[in-house]
């Protein structure tokens, strides 16, 4: 993960920029440019196999639409970021245009390995800060997913499961993911 500016960057300064490097993904958190590296292979199947499954619970149910990166989240007007999965409720469809405008109901950020850090500490914190109900982190390399539900605004860890295991979405409610599914 690298820093890009030295002060404080504006959404709208963000978009108008024309200067990233191809084979980067930018992110602005909390006014910082934040560049990393385009994902791996594995980080990419743990992406579409959870969407695939989520969105398969989320139109059996019609329950809303999930949508995969790149997507823009803009939170407010320092806070543009790109979940690898999220989740909007139909009834809050209308935070949807061209780009997300507000907080998404559910966010699954795949840890990488130059992401671990700002997926654990600075995403979370923009996700608590923004009212993201629920928040999954997946790390493939220890094969496990870990599910935060936003409980008196902060983060308590509802489910967690590792190889074998399943973990279960408060939010989507009857969601259980089998691990096994996620990282084959």
């Amino acid at each position: 993960m690298t820093l890009v500016a030295e002060r404080l960057i504006t959404v709208s300064e963000f978009l108008e920029r024309d200067d990233f490097e191809e084979g980067y993904i930018y992110e602005l958190i909390n006014g910082t440019i934040m560049k990393r590296a385009s994902p791996n292979a594995e980080h990419q199947n743990a992406v579409l196999n959870i969407a695939a499954i989520m969105r398969a619970y989320v139109l059996e149910k019609n329950l809303g639409k999930c949508y995969i990166a790149p997507l823009d989240v803009v939170f407010d007007n320092f806070d543009l970021v790109q979940p690898d999965v999220l989740f909007i409720a139909k009834e809050r469809l209308n935070i949807v245009s061209k780009f997300i405008e507000g907080a998404p109901d559910l966010v699954v950020e795949v840890l990488s390995q130059g992401t671990v850090k700002m997926d654990r500490n600075e995403k979370l914190k923009t996700y608590r800060k923004n009212g993201v109900s629920e928040y999954w982190i997946v790390d493939y390399k220890k094969k496990s997913i870990e599910i935060y539900a936003l409980k008196d605004g902060d983060y308590d860890m509802v489910s967690y499961g590792d190889e074998t295991g399943e973990v279960e979405s408060v939010l989507l409610e009857g969601l259980k993911v089998n691990i096994e599914a996620i990282f084959e």
